[in-house]
């Protein structure tokens, strides 16, 4: 218990003697501010004081602790682990389960004697399900009262009504969708139910054999005051008894298979006996007289004579059955859990089971759709072959074509003496227009191709960034001074940047090859002629050097002995020029043909691989993950909710 406070002997009569009734915390800022209904009083310093201490002490010790958000429940010890089980079901298996009607039958796990709801929902508007439900409830012993007239005075008033056990009759209308009547019926008092009175909507009725387990989640209508469209607020209950007028519209009546007749009742309001006999064996189907049903109560209440008139009455209407089927499955039995409760437990784990696999199947459907034909397949790969083909003969025929042109004749060993400037350009402009051109056109047409038949995926993202936690550099910190080296730019090795450059995507290795050999290859070879020319005019400048020092300086030296060692000096270098250099062309040449059977090659292989392996539709891991989650959790409570049974 909470310490009392301390109470001075002046206040403590004022707590039990004062006039004024209490006000709860909450609204005594209201009461304040409202006009005050007690007669004034003295304003002596000793009742100010007195006051203070009184509201000081009240307000201290009438602090509901219900009124705190997070107030531990006191669940029963038998229902805590099913309450902990389906309670799961709200975060694991949230998609696929009704979050109201999950919370109904969590409410009816937290407390010993659970309330039972009934909902009553008539399918040809207002008026039949609430003289049904005054017909139930009624009680014949007595006068008609006030709640009677209450519930079937309006019948064109589209609101549901709530009928609850009170001692007194009270009406709650705040609700903009439901108004509660408080009804003082033994019925409802002694099962402890509730009964929604509503008119079951066009989207209720439209239910198949699989779906008529969503009417235990009748929805009531309200309209958006800024959109004018109507939005549906649901309101489970356990259970469902569909009142139907006349045989008219019978296909309207959702189809409830026969073990659903402990939570499903149907209402025919019909007077044939005919029909009564064959339905008889239909548990779930009920025909009556309603009318007959209310003369019978009438008759009673007209004179206690009429007994044996009203017995007979009430058996012609049809309604014993109504009667017993109403409080049914309300009573626990010996200390378990509710049948009513248990049969909306169930309803929750069946109807979880069942969305999570038509989710399994709209999922493998979706796979399928997205799927690309055999045929489609066959045609792409046999424009892959084409290509492949047409390409390798244009690297074989357009690059013999331009080794054998005039321009690259022009930089041959003897004509770089006045050709070496143009080694670069030449052997550029070389890849430029003889370097797969063609195949690579060719290649963004067969590409659109595949994207269009669905068989090329998203492009596949390059890694971020990330930070190196050994970095002298942290966040906030300021960068380190530069130097040198980080303003050069940094080329790496021929074999490296190739390799690096067969890791970009397919539909650009092409272009990407190319730009690579230019960027690679030609400044090397473009270098390789200028060191070769510089070197042989060297060592001829050496040699004729040494071959004019020696005539000066040995006289007995002929002209023709002195011409010998610059002679063997020209020969020397030029030879060396002439096989150096052609075998650098050759190797250069070798290269970008090799390299273009490469790129083909990878290129192909890619494309094939992306047009068998593509087209298989999109795995949703992320939802397989979810409902393998979900069908966990389902699991676990249906085996607690055995657990109990057991």
């Amino acid at each position: 218990m909470p310490p009392k406070l301390p109470l001075t002997r002046k206040a403590a009569p004022s707590l039990f003697l004062s006039p004024r009734p209490f006000v709860c915390p909450s609204c005594r800022y209201k009461q304040a501010r409202a006009p005050s209904i007690y007669p004034a009083r003295s304003r002596s310093p000793a009742n100010s004081k007195a006051r203070r201490t009184t509201l000081q002490f009240r307000t201290a010790s009438t602090t509901a602790s219900v009124t705190a958000v997070n107030v531990k429940k006191d669940i029963p010890h038998r229902f805590r682990n099913l309450h902990k089980s389906f309670k799961a079901l709200e975060t694991e298996a949230a998609v696929y389960v009704n979050l109201s009607q999950l919370r109904l039958g969590l409410r009816g796990l937290e407390s010993e004697n659970a309330v039972t709801r009934i909902a009553v929902l008539g399918l040809n508007g207002y008026n039949g399900p609430r003289r049904l439900a005054r017909a139930l409830l009624a009680d014949p012993l007595a006068s008609e009262q006030r709640w009677e007239r209450l519930l079937t005075a309006d019948d064109n008033e589209e609101k549901a009504i709530l009928l609850r056990y009170g001692d007194l009759v009270d009406v709650d209308d705040r609700h903009p969708l439901v108004k509660t009547l408080s009804v003082p019926s033994a019925t409802l008092q002694a099962h402890n139910l509730e009964i929604l009175v509503h008119a079951s909507s066009a989207t209720d009725q439209s239910y198949g054999e699989a779906g008529a387990a969503n009417l235990l989640v009748p929805g009531l209508e309200t309209q958006s005051s800024t959109s004018g469209r109507l939005s549906t607020i649901t309101f489970p209950v356990h259970k469902v008894i569909i009142c139907q007028e006349g045989l008219q519209d019978l296909g309207t009546i959702p189809k409830i298979g026969m073990h659903d007749g402990r939570m499903f009742k149907v209402i025919i309001d019909w007077s044939w006996s005919t029909l009564q006999q064959q339905s008889q064996s239909v548990r779930s189907v009920s025909p009556i007289n309603l009318a007959l049903g209310e003369a019978a109560i009438d008759a009673f209440r007209q004179s206690l004579q009429r007994s044996v008139e009203y017995e007979h009455l009430w058996f012609d209407a049809g309604m014993p059955g109504v009667a017993t089927w109403l409080p049914d499955g309300t009573e626990a039995q010996d200390g378990g859990m509710k049948p009513t409760i248990r049969g909306l437990l169930e309803v929750i784990c069946n109807n979880a089971r069942n969305s999570i696999a038509q989710e399994d199947e709209s999922s493998i459907q979706r796979q399928k759709n997205s799927t690309i034909s055999v045929a489609t397949k066959n045609i792409i790969e046999q424009g892959i072959s084409i290509w492949a083909e047409n390409a390798h003969t244009e690297l074989r025929d357009r690059l013999n074509s331009a080794f054998h042109s005039q321009s690259w004749k022009r930089i041959k060993w003897w004509k770089l003496f006045w050709r070496v400037d143009d080694v670069g350009y030449i052997a550029s402009d070389i890849l430029q227009k003889a370097w797969l051109v063609e195949a690579e056109k060719e290649m963004i047409w067969l590409s659109g191709r595949i994207h269009q038949s669905g068989l090329l995926g998203p492009p596949k993202l390059r890694p971020t960034a990330v930070l190196d936690p050994d970095d002298e550099v942290s966040l906030g910190g300021h960068p380190p001074a530069p130097s040198v080296s980080d303003l050069v730019e940094k080329v790496s090795s021929h074999e490296v940047v190739e390799d690096h450059v067969f890791q970009h995507p397919w539909l650009q290795n092409i272009y990407r090859a190319r730009s690579a050999l230019s960027r690679f290859t030609v400044p090397p070879l473009q270098s390789l002629s200028q060191s070769l020319l510089l070197q042989t005019i060297s060592t001829n400048a050496l040699t004729s050097s040494l071959s004019a020092l020696l005539y000066v300086s040995v006289s007995t030296t002929s002209p023709y002995e002195a011409g010998a060692i610059a002679a063997v000096g020209l020969v020397w270098s030029l030879r060396r020029l002439q096989t150096r250099w052609e075998n650098a062309r050759s190797t250069w040449e070798a290269q970008i043909r090799e390299d273009g059977r490469r790129v083909l090659r990878h290129v192909e292989d890619v494309a094939r691989a992306t047009v068998r392996e593509g087209g298989m539709g999109e795995v949703d891991s992320l939802g397989e993950e979810a409902r393998r989650v979900a069908r966990e959790a389902v699991a676990r409570a249906e085996r607690a909710l055995e657990d109990m049974h057991s």
